[in-house]
This record gives C-alpha cells, sequence and structure tokens, in this order.
C-alpha cells in the first residue's frame, strides 16, 4: 500500500468492519471475521459500477466527493495487499489470500470443498472484500467499495462515501449497519 495513502485507508477498512451481514448475525456465527488480503479493483467487481452509479455529492461537499471519484477513475486498476498489524481490528480476523479466498468460497457454498477445508473455514460467515481507498487531494473525503459475500446467502457490494470530521472518519453514505 502507497505509505501516503496506509494510515487513512487502514483507518476507513476498520470502521467499515464487520460488513452488513455480518453484523446482523448471532455471536456463535461470527466468531471469526475473513478478509481478502487483497483489494479488488474495476475488473474484479460484477457488476463493474463506478460509485457515481451508486451515489451521488453531498451538497455541503462536492469538490471532496468528485476529487476522490478522480482518484478513483486514476487508480481503478490498481490492487493492493493488505497487512495484518495496520488493521489493528479488536476482533479475530484472517487476511485470506486469494487461493485461500476460492477455499473459503468452496467450502461456504459446498462445491468442491473437501470435509477437512469445510472444517476449516466453518468459523468463517464469509469473507470482506475491498477495494483501494480513493482520497480527494487533501485527505479529506475517501470513496471505498466494500463487498460482503457469505455463500448463498447473500453478497451485499456497495460503494461507501466517507469525510473526515475531527480528525476522525465519519461514514456519509452506502449502507449503514449498527455500530457505524
Amino acid at each position: 500500500m502507497p505509505v501516503d495513502r496506509a494510515n487513512d485507508s487502514y483507518a476507513i477498512y476498520r470502521l467499515l468492519m464487520p460488513g452488513q451481514p455480518f453484523d446482523q448475525l448471532p455471536p456463535e456465527q461470527n466468531r471469526r471475521w475473513a478478509i481478502a488480503e487483497v483489494t479488488v479493483n474495476e475488473q474484479d467487481r460484477s457488476p463493474a459500477i463506478p460509485p457515481l452509479g451508486q451515489l451521488k455529492p453531498p451538497p455541503e461537499n462536492p469538490r471532496g466527493f468528485n476529487e476522490a471519484e478522480g482518484d478513483y477513475e486514476t487508480n481503478k486498476y490498481v490492487r493492493v495487499k493488505l497487512e495484518r498489524d495496520p488493521l489493528k481490528i479488536d476482533h479475530e480476523f484472517a487476511l485470506l489470500s486469494p487461493s485461500d479466498v476460492q477455499e473459503l468460497r468452496n467450502a461456504r457454498s459446498g462445491t468442491e470443498a473437501s470435509s477437512s477445508q469445510q472444517s476449516q473455514w466453518s468459523g468463517y460467515p464469509g469473507v470482506t472484500f475491498f477495494s483501494e481507498v480513493y482520497f480527494s487531494k487533501d485527505h479529506g473525503a475517501a470513496l471505498v467499495y466494500m463487498n460482503d459475500w457469505c455463500a448463498h446467502l447473500c453478497a451485499a457490494g456497495t460503494w461507501i462515501y466517507l469525510e473526515k470530521q475531527g480528525g476522525h472518519w465519519v461514514r456519509r453514505s452506502g449502507i449503514v449497519h449498527g455500530g457505524a
């Protein structure tokens, strides 16, 4: 991850965990979280809806939104690898490699998974995918794509717009869940 994006990006990823379908699960089904360690880009999303396809700039800060959307246009094909330590999440979680993500998906959907693979991934309700975080020039506004996948039960992908207020990131749009 580029150094100039790291602190704010990890703060945003922390703020958004767990994803919307996972925070609704009972504790016994939500013991561990899985996060894809490689971010998704425009080619990975299906459908590949851009931020302006789901969100509108807020009337009180269109410049910040539009600059973040411009950063998306410049970097929409970039993937970055997430690191465990900077996430600093106070919940059991795993960063999954692309092959681990595929194994979890197979185990959770019951396809091509051995019983040992199904057992290995049984404590995970699904996996959360993030895009790189796209910023305004002053890093006061940001856009990020988040997709929570949980087998046949759900797949909720959405763009989220955030603004930095008082030194902290605040969610301004996107699907809002408890605690965010």
